[in-house]
């Protein structure tokens, strides 16, 4: 069974217990109003109303029982139907996802989903649903969320910038004479290395970050006349080390691995 026929199924049931306490509930308060205006014939016949009402009561609250516990949670994650529904929906959203179970891309955000545990985790947190489309309404609002914040393109270019230059030195050491620094192209993973040097605070500042803060400045680059405070151009390549895939201004997947100041 998958969530939405669950869902459906559990609402109507819902209904009826809901609709079944208010009876009992008003009831209740009927009895208490005969006993206070000494009407006891009425008093015993509201009475043989709520015993009625409670039997009625009791059918629909086993109705919902039996709805909830007939759902198998467990199989609906381990078949693969969980995460059919979810890519389902994040496609009906037209969010850019790649990747295969049980990590899926969302750039710029990523959502791992743990079939044993029957949990999700998207980003760092995990979201405490079994729905899909919950699921995907929270990814939804990450990502704008992300995206409506604020970045300082000439900030981030210089602290490249200088791991930039930290890496050249570094390849320097290694090849006395032979790495002209205006025209070497370095991994963008290493400057991310040196960016961030510490694996703890890789945790607070992942790649999936850094990812999102290229793509933030190779779109300011893209829009013309972007240089950097100490007045050089950065120009991105491919070809060496791992590739870094970003999504550029209109949706359209980049892959980029190297980085150049000139």
């Amino acid at each position: 069974m998958r969530y939405e026929e669950f869902l459906e199924s559990f609402l109507a049931s819902d209904k009826i217990l809901k609709e079944t306490i208010k009876k009992v509930s008003g009831l209740e308060g009927k009895m208490q109003k005969d006993s206070i205006k000494g009407d006891v014939r009425s008093l015993l016949k509201d009475l043989e109303s709520l015993k009625n009402a409670v039997s009625s009561l009791e059918k629909a609250l086993g109705s919902v029982d039996e709805t909830i516990t007939s759902f198998d949670y467990r199989s609906y994650f381990v078949s693969g139907e969980f995460t059919e529904d979810m890519l389902s929906g994040l496609k009906d959203r037209k969010m850019d996802t790649v990747g295969e179970y049980p990590v899926f891309e969302v750039f710029p955000t990523r959502i791992r989903i743990d079939a044993e545990n029957q949990e999700v985790i998207l980003g760092k947190k995990k979201v405490p649903t079994m729905r899909p489309q919950v699921l995907v309404d929270s990814a939804a609002d990450l990502v704008e969320k992300l995206e409506s914040a604020s970045f300082n393109a000439q900030s981030f270019a210089q602290d490249l910038e200088n791991a930039y230059s930290i890496c050249v030195l570094q390849e320097k050491s290694k090849n006395t004479g032979k790495v002209n620094e205006h025209l070497y192209y370095v991994p963008l993973l290493s400057c991310y290395k040196v960016m961030v040097p510490l694996s703890r605070s890789r945790k607070d500042y992942d790649e999936m970050a850094f990812a999102f803060d290229l793509a933030r400045l190779y779109n300011a680059i893209k829009k013309g006349d972007f240089v950097t405070k100490s007045g050089h151009t950065c120009l991105f390549g491919t070809g060496r080390g791992k590739s870094v895939r970003i999504l550029d201004d209109t949706g359209m997947e980049q892959l980029i691995s190297t980085i150049c100041f000139r």
